[in-house]
């Protein structure tokens, strides 16, 4: 099968990789954003792409380097969808920019988009001349890596598509590897690393050289490695599905590590099992009869045909009642093969309606290809015409204006002693001079109304501010009395209880050393007062969550530099209590674990 459809531009499976020549930007927002399209475009989710392009064109249409890229993007949406004239038209608008500015990136760019097109439609020579133009180009541009690497796969695809092996069409595919290989970009190095797989596969055909046969699985299993190793979800399920399809043909269609034919089959099916259930997430029923076809081929291989049939006709069915943009030569290709089946097996009758099938679908195939063919020459024609037109209009247009500026001058020059011109100019002057004088005072009325606007607001921002300061001097006073009045609460129940334990206990005593404690409130109290005015105001604007009252006494006593021991005595409590509350506070305030809480409170910008 896999032997069968590289003959094929349409089922050939390196187009899902590569055929998706998106534009990559060095500003990180556009390139995940340009990425996401390009997955929705292999994913076949086109509305999806264009509305993401959309949005993008609006940000970014003032930068005229990642408007060429977007515009590049639409012509690679739309020529997958086979609308060139669409395609067409943002080739021209990327090139009109490219052709008013001096960044030569553009012209690359824009190079790139048209090649794109040419190779969808077969103008090789075109491809390859556009190609080298624009890596001519970024001779002076030493890390497009990614440009520069699809650029070599465009050019490897005009002898891929065609499955003619040659020096030349190994050197473009090997430089489209290495420079995907220093950009790490994940598509473009599947896309490579697939590329080369068929590369080999045509110089193996051609030597049955042992060396190319190892490098067709060497550079398969690097595709599906690189899936294995890196987040699926970034990744089209379309190309996974086909990596795991392509591989299981590949096992099945050439030797392998010298396994027995029963051994091949089995990894194949594995292979294969794995596509299918990729396919099955996303009902994606183009690389879903291709995976039913590739298992009906291993199954006739081993000589089960009533497996193939069943798995054939499955890839029949969807062929035939689910729309892709490949259905007529699916079907065209999948009957064939059925009545080939229906052959081996002398099943004569079905075996001629399939083949009458194939006659049909070839023949449509064949008669869409030739109207594809016609649209896309309706388009470049209509493209080049248009761009002549306007290279005429340009030139007419400046023939025009000289013109112009030449009857202007000599009838200015005719008029210029007419005592009729002289009055005019000076009525005119006047009429000027009466409108600059209006134009004058608005501008001073306009003037002294904005000062006054300024003044008002400097004003409410003056006396927003004495408000906050004094809302934050009235906080801390009620940090502060709040502070003296827990401590006094807890001094008159521990009374209490004295005095139920012990009724000739040393009152005066007690009131001594509670006089002591309020000296050192006293102190406290002035020290919460040192707080920075900010500093509660700047603690909950740095917090997840709302801090209660509880919670900044805690953090001004940090922030006064008190200990755990400290904290705990002026507040009556254990130590514990102090490093739970801590600990609830960090919560609060979304700190990670490894932050320390004194340290951040501490060390708060105010």
């Amino acid at each position: 099968m896999l032997k069968k459809l590289l003959n094929k531009n349409v089922f050939l499976f390196v187009i899902v990789f590569i055929s998706f020549t998106v534009k990559i930007s060095a500003q990180t927002d556009l390139k995940t954003a340009l990425s996401n399209v390009e997955k929705n475009t292999i994913d076949g989710k086109y509305d999806e792409a264009l509305k993401e392009l959309d949005a993008l064109y609006k940000k970014n249409k003032s930068n005229s380097l990642n408007t060429v890229m977007i515009y590049g993007s639409y012509v690679n949406v739309y020529s997958n969808k086979k609308d060139f004239e669409k395609a067409f038209y943002y080739s021209s608008l990327a090139k009109e920019i490219s052709d008013k500015t001096p960044d030569k990136l553009d012209d690359a760019y824009t190079l790139h988009a048209f090649a794109k097109i040419y190779l969808i439609n077969q103008l090789y020579d075109k491809t390859i001349s556009y190609s080298n133009k624009a890596l001519n180009i970024l001779k002076k541009f030493p890390d497009e890596h990614l440009l520069k690497s699809r650029l070599y796969s465009l050019m490897s695809l005009t002898h891929s598509r065609t499955n003619v092996y040659s020096e030349e069409y190994k050197n473009y595919v090997l430089e489209a590897v290495s420079h995907a290989q220093q950009q790490k970009e994940p598509l473009q190095l599947l896309g490579a690393y697939t590329e080369a797989t068929l590369m080999y596969i045509s110089a193996y055909e051609k030597t049955k050289n042992d060396e190319d046969l190892k490098n067709i699985f060497k550079y398969a299993e690097l595709t599906l490695s690189y899936i294995n190793e890196n987040n699926v979800k970034t990744l089209p399920k379309k190309a996974i599905a086909t990596a795991y399809n392509n591989m299981a043909s590949l096992v099945n269609t050439y030797p392998y590590k010298n396994y027995s034919k029963q051994e091949k089959f089995k990894i194949a099916e594995d292979y294969l099992k794995k596509a299918i259930e990729v396919a099955n997430e996303t009902n994606d029923h183009s690389s879903l009869l291709i995976c039913y076809a590739t298992f009906a081929e291993i199954q006739e291989n081993q000589n089960n045909n009533d497996l193939a049939e069943e798995y054939y006709l499955k890839s029949y069915e969807l062929a035939k009642n689910k729309e892709n943009i490949n259905k007529l030569y699916a079907l065209s290709y999948i009957t064939s093969a059925i009545s080939n089946l229906y052959k081996k097996q002398n099943k004569t009758a079905e075996a001629l309606k399939f083949s009458e099938e194939t006659l049909k679908y070839t023949k449509q195939s064949y008669e869409q290809l030739l109207d594809n063919k016609k649209k896309f020459l309706e388009a470049y024609y209509n493209t080049e015409q248009k761009n002549q037109q306007i290279k005429q209009l340009e030139e007419k247009n400046s023939i025009y204006t000289k013109q112009r500026l030449l009857y202007i001058g000599i009838i200015a020059l005719a008029l210029a002693g007419v005592v009729f011109l002289i009055y005019l100019i000076r009525y005119r002057q006047k009429l000027n001079k009466q409108k600059t004088d209006l134009l004058e005072a608005e501008k001073n009325e306009t003037q002294l109304t904005l000062q006054l606007e300024q003044e008002e607001k400097a004003r409410l921002k003056v006396e927003q501010e004495l408000l906050a300061l004094q809302q934050e001097q009235l906080q801390k006073q009620a940090l502060a009395t709040s502070l003296q009045l827990n401590h006094k609460t807890s001094f008159i129940n521990e009374l209490k209880e004295k005095i139920k334990e012990d009724k000739h206990v040393n009152i005066d005593r007690i009131l001594k050393d509670e006089k002591l404690t309020d000296d050192d409130f006293n102190e406290v109290q002035n020290l919460v007062q040192d707080v920075h005015p900010n500093f509660f105001k700047r603690l909950n604007e740095s917090s997840v969550n709302k801090l209660s009252n509880q919670d900044l006494k805690y953090a001004a006593y940090i922030y006064l530099n008190m200990d755990n021991q400290q904290i705990a005595n002026i507040l009556k409590v254990e130590p514990k209590t102090v490093r739970m509350t801590k600990y609830r506070m960090k919560q609060k305030m979304g700190l990670d674990k490894d932050v320390d809480l004194a340290t951040f409170i501490q060390n708060l910008e105010l």
